[in-house]
């Protein structure tokens, strides 16, 4: 044996008359989960065996007969219901798991070896002799299915070769009572079910339950798959309304004529009865020195008014006239810019 060797523990502690609390420990390399199976039934038939013996010679063979009756559905729903005969089942916590009154297995299986080949011990501690002990012996076998779940875990086919098992336990037992106190009956038993081909006989009981089928017919409509909306058919340009192209038509016309008149203005302005540029300010010239002279007579003809006398009269005459003259430079001047008249 060395450091890579598996070490199976089984605890059975018995906390009261209606409670027992079961628990399994593991330690070594990680392996192949079959090889974990076969050595907990290795390990659950040979503490099996160990319980029978620790009962009187006279009341083995009952509990050896329904042993050898065992079901692997009665076992199946045991474990379901999570109770064992005359016992509520707990779960012991790795720290729970001493034996503090109970039993305690432990197997050594080498690396590579046979599950057959692991070095076994039972061991019953602190539990007294007596009819209580007997009583409590009785129950153990009926125990040692849930033992290889919490070893295993939920393996059906080990599950169903624990039931294998036990059975051919029971068999041994109930014809020869005192074969339980030998460790090669524990053997012989645990080799017949590690030798049952696949599938296991009754590994179905264990296999995980299936989603029952409906019972009735659903009336709820089915769901439709949903339907991709299909692409909107791309639409065709609208023709223009009629009335808005010649609409648009006429005011291009109108600009493009309204252009070429500016530039025939520009360049013949004569022709439009427009003035040019020359004429329109010598006129304007004209007009300017007409106002100066206005506002100069206008000041002078002030001056006489206040100092009196009768030349204002003559002032006047020929201020009226002044005016009459710029009167006529400004309709000479509109004649030549019609447009500011």
């Amino acid at each position: 044996m060395d450091d890579r060797d598996l070490r199976l523990r089984l605890d059975v502690d018995v906390r009261g008359t209606d409670e027992v609390g079961l628990g399994a420990m593991r330690a070594g390399p990680a392996g192949p989960p079959l090889r974990d199976g076969e050595a907990a039934v290795v390990l659950a038939t040979e503490l099996a065996r160990v319980a029978l013996a620790t009962m009187p010679l006279e009341r083995r063979a009952p509990v050896a007969r329904d042993l050898a009756a065992l079901e692997a559905t009665d076992a199946a729903a045991d474990l379901v219901a999570g109770r064992v005969p005359g016992a509520e089942v707990r779960d012991l916590r790795p720290e729970e798991q001493v034996g503090a009154r109970g039993w305690c297995a432990r197997a050594v299986l080498a690396d590579g070896a046979a599950p057959q080949a692991s070095a076994l011990s039972v061991d019953a501690i602190r539990l007294p002799h007596g009819e209580w002990t007997a009583d409590w012996a009785a129950r153990v076998p009926w125990m040692t299915p849930a033992l290889v779940r919490r070893a295993a875990g939920d393996s059906p086919d080990a599950l169903a070769r624990m039931v294998i098992a036990l059975r051919a336990l029971g068999e041994e037992v109930a014809s020869a009572p005192a074969s339980a106190d030998d460790p090669a009956t524990a053997r012989r038993a645990s080799g017949a079910a590690l030798a049952v081909p696949r599938p296991v006989p009754g590994a179905a009981a264990f296999a995980p339950a299936a989603a029952p089928p409906p019972t009735e017919a659903v009336t709820a409509p089915a769901r439709r798959a949903p339907v991709a909306p299909a692409p909107a058919p791309s639409r065709a340009p609208a023709s223009p309304d009629r009335r808005l192209v010649v609409a648009l038509a006429t005011s291009i016309g109108i600009a493009v004529l309204a252009l070429v008149l500016v530039f025939a203005m520009i360049g013949s302005p004569s022709s439009f009865g427009i003035a040019s540029t020359s004429e329109v300010n010598e006129r304007l010239s004209i007009v300017e020195a007409g106002v100066t002279q206005l506002r100069g007579d206008i000041g002078t003809l002030a001056k006489q008014l206040d100092a009196g006398g009768g030349a204002p009269a003559r002032q006047v005459e020929a201020l009226r006239d002044e005016i009459a003259n710029l009167r006529s430079e400004l309709e000479q001047l509109c004649s030549v810019l019609p447009v500011v008249c």
